[in-house]
Parts: C-alpha cells; sequence; structure tokens
C-alpha cells in the first residue's frame, strides 16, 4: 500500500477506553464524524474532521494537517485544530494511527485507519469544560468514492 491510498472520505468512530464490558455499546462513544483526507508526494496529508449538521447548516470542522509514512504498513499522524471563528475554534486533537491489514481472503473488507487521539488543548468553559489529556481510540472506515 502507498500512502496516497489514504486519501479519501472515511467514517470516523472513535471510543473511551474503557475496559469493562458495558450493555450499552453507546456507553464507549466519544465522536463520530466525516473524516476527509488529501494525500501529497512525499506523505503530508490535509483534510477535514467535520462535525454532522442539520439538512440547510453549515456543519462545523477541524482542519486536519499531518504526515504519513510507508514501512512494514502505513503510520500516520494528524493534528487537528478547530476552523477559527466557529464554536469549536478552541478544538486541538492529535491522532497517531495505521492503515490495518488487508486480508487477501476476505469479503467486503474495507479500507479501515485505527489508532489512538488525546485532546491536547481543553476547550469549552464551565461545566462544559473538556480537558486536555483525554483519550480514546478510533476506526476510520473508507467509504466508496
Amino acid at each position: 500500500m502507498d500512502t496516497a491510498d489514504l486519501a479519501g472520505t472515511y467514517t470516523y468512530r472513535s471510543f473511551l477506553d474503557r475496559p469493562e464490558p458495558v450493555d450499552d455499546f453507546n456507553r464507549l462513544r466519544f465522536a463520530q464524524l466525516e473524516l476527509r483526507l488529501s494525500v501529497e508526494p512525499g506523505g503530508a496529508i490535509s483534510g477535514a474532521l467535520v462535525f454532522p449538521a442539520d439538512p440547510g447548516e453549515e456543519p462545523l470542522a477541524m482542519d486536519m494537517t499531518g504526515k504519513a509514512t510507508n514501512g512494514p504498513g502505513v503510520h500516520f499522524t494528524l493534528s487537528g485544530r478547530g476552523q477559527p471563528g466557529t464554536p469549536v475554534s478552541d478544538f486541538h486533537y492529535e491522532y497517531d494511527g495505521i492503515v490495518l491489514p488487508h486480508w487477501p481472503t476476505g469479503i467486503d473488507q474495507r479500507q479501515t485507519l485505527a489508532g489512538t487521539v488525546l485532546r491536547a488543548a481543553d476547550h469549552g468553559s464551565g461545566p462544559a469544560l473538556a480537558r486536555a489529556g483525554q483519550t480514546a481510540s478510533f476506526l476510520a472506515v473508507k467509504r466508496d468514492a
């Protein structure tokens, strides 16, 4: 696989790292968003992590930048920052991930990114304050072009 194969649109899901079994999978939910990535020759990544929006409303987004490298597999790092002048302008998250292996005999397997995410800065205020340091695991499943 080549780093250019990272380009595309993904359904991004992140999960709280809770070790105990849960009876409701939503108790693990950290976020579900749309991840859009472009990759330049040499592995430079740009894109957006887009929040869901009601029909007719402009979605909020974080600008994504990073780097992908080839090795035994594809490894990437991303930095996500809320777009200026929006309610998420103070968001800052860091991502470290890989492209999961493809099974040659797999049926309907989709390219999937996996890794960890770190809230790199506090955002919000008062009771809605989200403190830096929160971590989660993520999967991003590539959509059809």
